[in-house]
């Protein structure tokens, strides 16, 4: 593939940048295998160590994950990730970032949640990585389970952004109008 001299993108983040609109598309689908660095290397016409630069911050965003003596492959939950349902269409931004609020007991049931799905999510990835199909089916109906006990957390956080005046629809995660700041000491967590 060669490069557009008017490109100004340092190249690995061209290898990277073509990754994501692979798996945005749906040519790398969850759990596809990724090229080798030297294969990418080969086919971008960058160094191995560029195609290694691009691996690593795919990892590091959470689009892949690597086995080692595997491969690095596409992880399951990279789509969503970077804004995309199954089908390639856009999710609405509020949809992609959870909300955070002044509700200190309404932020740590998010977090709890958010890390109990992330941990079961992990046994999904590692019962594929197994070939282990009954524990990656034990797996998903543990986190569809979740997700059905915390639908109470759902309604919470949209009545919060609705509180805040978040305009329905608008894919807005911004509220309306915020409110001054408090002027005083800062009370501690």
């Amino acid at each position: 593939m060669p490069h557009d001299a008017d490109d100004r993108r340092a190249l690995f983040q061209r290898v990277v940048d073509d990754i994501v609109d692979q798996i945005r598309t749906g040519k790398l689908a969850p759990g596809d295998v990724l090229p080798t660095a030297r294969r990418l290397a080969d086919t971008y016409g960058v160094a191995s160590m560029t195609a290694q630069r691009a691996l690593r911050e795919l990892q590091h965003r959470g689009l892949t994950y690597a086995v080692v003596g595997k491969g690095t492959f596409v992880h399951p939950q990279a789509p969503e990730r970077i804004g995309v349902d199954a089908d390639g269409r856009p999710i609405a931004a509020t949809t992609q970032t959870p909300v955070i609020s002044d509700n200190p007991t309404l932020n740590r049931r998010l977090a709890l949640y958010l890390l109990e799905r992330q941990r079961i999510s992990g046994k999904i990835v590692d019962a594929f990585m197994n070939k282990d199909t009954a524990a990656a089916w034990q797996a998903t109906e543990e986190l569809a389970t979740l997700q059905h006990a915390h639908t109470d957390l759902a309604d919470d956080l949209a009545a919060y952004e609705a509180d805040l005046g978040r305009a329905a629809g608008t894919g807005s995660t911004e509220p309306a109008s915020r409110p001054a700041p408090k002027r005083g000491r800062t009370p501690k967590a």
